[in-house]
């Protein structure tokens, strides 16, 4: 890993690759991360919830990615 990356930036940028097929820039991954970290300093309770729907979404996209695997490898 080079000097500087940003390791959560980049698990973002992939997710939105990969899954939605968005290559976002990088300022715009920014702004996203400075509102998401504001809402959970004005509401600490916000934490658990993203924290939940970030595991349930990426839990659904793994299981997902693992199923479309298994027909292209019955195939």
């Amino acid at each position: 890993m080079e000097f500087g990356e940003n390791v959560a930036e980049k698990h973002v940028e992939e997710l939105l690759r990969r899954y939605l097929g968005i290559s976002a820039p990088r300022v715009a991954i920014g702004v996203l991360m400075l509102i998401f970290g504001i809402l959970i300093l004005v509401m600490p309770d916000l934490l658990a919830v993203l924290v939940a729907l970030y595991l349930v979404v990426s839990g659904l996209l793994v299981l997902l990615e693992e199923a479309l695997k298994g027909r292209t490898l019955q195939s």
